[in-house]
């Protein structure tokens, strides 16, 4: 995983996790604006398995035990995800999903 205190603007960054049995990784380039830190084109994809399903639900509690709660530690009170949803259901869906992290922490 990328370390979220040593991000600049303008770097990758890379984060992977075990979801209900499947490696999934996670890569975006970070923008970071105050304590705003962007993930931009964000890319969300299982590894070593074809066609494996990893619904949005499991990731993103997931991301709130595990990811939030580092960024949220270097320093970063809001978690800004956009991208362009390119397979799945409704493929061609823009994803701008922003996140208070000091509200996830309670």
């Amino acid at each position: 995983m990328t370390d979220p205190a040593g991000l600049r603007s303008g770097d990758l960054f890379e984060w992977a996790v075990v979801v209900k049995g499947v490696r999934v990784e996670v890569l975006a380039e970070a923008a970071i604006d105050g304590e705003l830190l962007h993930l931009r084109d964000v890319a969300v994809f299982p590894v070593s398995m074809e066609r494996a399903m990893v619904g949005v639900r499991p990731l993103v509690a997931v991301a709130r035990r595990e990811l939030f709660p580092s960024i949220r530690a270097a320093g970063f009170s809001r978690l800004r995800i956009t991208g362009v949803r390119l397979t799945g259901p409704r493929p061609g869906r823009i994803v701008d999903l922003t996140i208070d992290l000091e509200r996830q922490g309670r």
